[in-house]
């Protein structure tokens, strides 16, 4: 490490298909793996989202999609 800096933490995107709707993440947000990116680490890393997910999370038949910053879906949760 040069500095004390490690190497960039990856970026994931939590899009969300409702139905034939698909809202894209456009933004993501840095995590330090995947295992972070599923857990309650990511919730807090949206926390500007907290209405968008409360309401997100109140409707059926919906899917998370987590992909990576190269578009390779790396986790799917259907509910």
């Amino acid at each position: 490490m040069v500095g004390g800096e490690g190497p960039p933490m990856p970026r994931y995107y939590f899009h969300v298909q409702v139905g034939e709707r698909f809202v894209p993440d456009r933004h993501g947000v840095d995590l330090p793996n995947l295992m972070t990116a599923r857990g309650p680490e990511a919730r807090e890393a949206h926390a500007s989202w907290d209405r968008v997910l409360s309401f997100i999370d109140a409707l059926p038949n919906r899917t998370t999609v987590i992909t990576d910053q190269a578009g390779r879906i790396v986790f799917v949760l259907s509910v």
